[in-house]
């Protein structure tokens, strides 16, 4: 997984995110808007993703995927 696009993706959207990370469709829609997930999310995404099957969603992928972010708004 590259980016966060991808993850919303893997998901099938913001609705089921939300729904996998405790919050409501509007929240994830917002961070999808964004480009970013707050990380005091990421234990359960990370949870979910791992419970659906859904390879590449890690803590250090989630860290790239940021990081990757910061780096092309520089």
């Amino acid at each position: 997984m590259e980016t966060i696009a991808a993850v919303f993706d893997a998901f099938d959207g913001p609705a089921e995110l939300g729904r996998a990370i405790g919050t409501t469709t509007e929240h994830a829609a917002g961070m999808r808007r964004r480009n970013s997930i707050p990380v005091t999310y990421w234990p359960k995404l990370i949870a979910a993703a791992r419970e659906r099957r859904i390879s590449g969603i890690t803590y250090e992928s989630l860290t790239h995927m940021h990081v990757e972010r910061a780096e092309c708004r520089d």
